[in-house]
């Protein structure tokens, strides 16, 4: 009789544990954020200090583009710009401001036509990001390219649901979404 009730003693205990260990993974699971829903709080760098970090370095350089993406796991800000006769790409770590690369190059003939974005009139990475998240319902924004398509200022937000990735394109003068593509 004390062999039965030590069994069922400790098959009760091995229950009781397993239970609670299952309890607390499942807690533990639903409490933390997963890498889409944390990438766009991680960001420290603006992009305003990214920009005035470019300009100090290449101070009559007109801005072209702004990417920032995930590298390494960090954020990356690559700003590209000109000048009549140069070009100029510059790489921060979003983390701690610090410069990662800097270079020029002559600029080539057929790309001296160039043209400049124009910063003061394009909508924010904020609002592009809101924008690509309610076009893909649910989705979380990882990474957002500003640049010139032709005569237009286009945001590109990368946005993730589900573990499927789709880019959205934004007019970033008007906050028209241009088109959706799903990966």
């Amino acid at each position: 009789m004390k062999t039965i009730n030590l069994k069922k003693i400790t098959i009760a205990t091995a229950a009781a544990i397993g239970l609670g260990t299952a309890a607390i993974a499942t807690t533990n699971y639903f409490n933390q954020p997963t890498t889409v829903q944390a990438a766009s709080s991680k960001i420290k760098l603006s992009q305003n200090a990214a920009v005035k970090k470019f300009k100090a370095k290449f101070k009559k350089a007109k801005v072209e583009s702004i990417s920032l993406d995930k590298e390494n796991g960090r954020y990356v800000y690559e700003i590209e710009g000109f000048t009549s006769t140069r070009e100029y790409d510059m790489r921060i770590n979003d983390a701690t401001g610090k410069t990662i690369s800097s270079k020029s190059k002559k600029l080539d003939r057929d790309e001296r036509n160039k043209k400049a974005l124009n910063l003061k009139k394009t909508i924010s990475r904020s609002t592009a990001t809101k924008i690509a998240q309610k076009k893909v319902a649910g989705s979380k924004a990882t990474e957002w390219t500003l640049e010139r398509e032709g005569s237009r200022s286009i945001w590109d937000v990368t946005v993730t649901k589900n573990g499927q990735k789709s880019e959205v394109k934004i007019n970033a003068l008007t906050k028209k979404v241009i088109s959706v593509e799903r990966d």
